[in-house]
């Protein structure tokens, strides 16, 4: 589809230097951006749920790699869900990592910073 093109890469982070590859080096997350149709479907949840289940489920929606919906890795972490693993599985600061690098991927901190420049010019 030609929107395809438009959306950014995805883009590798280090979000835990815990998770070992056979390498011996912290293995490699992949996130993505999502398209604003997907971005709808988890905010709906936003006025019914806490804002930190708003969050947990867009970063868990943007997270390739990892496959954070694989069966065995659910089961090992005693969750059914993926944004209920990522806790489950990261530290408070690395979830922090995490949630930072998927707000830079899909351009939240633009919007802010042009809200911001936007109040400042009234």
């Amino acid at each position: 589809m030609i929107e395809e093109k438009y959306l950014l890469e995805e883009k590798e982070i280090e979000v835990s230097k815990r998770f070992i590859g056979e390498n011996g080096k912290p293995l490699k997350w992949r996130i993505k951006a999502l398209k604003e149709k997907e971005h709808q479907k988890i905010k709906q949840t936003k006025t019914t749920e806490a804002i930190e289940q708003y969050w947990g489920k867009l970063c868990a929606s943007c997270v390739v790699i990892p496959n954070l919906n694989d069966r065995e890795l659910l089961k090992s972490y005693g969750c059914d869900k993926a944004d209920e693993v990522l806790k489950e599985m990261l530290t408070m600061g690395e979830y922090m990592i995490l949630l930072k690098a998927v707000r830079e991927q899909n351009c939240f901190e633009q919007r802010e910073q042009k809200i911001k420049n936007d109040i400042k010019k009234q």
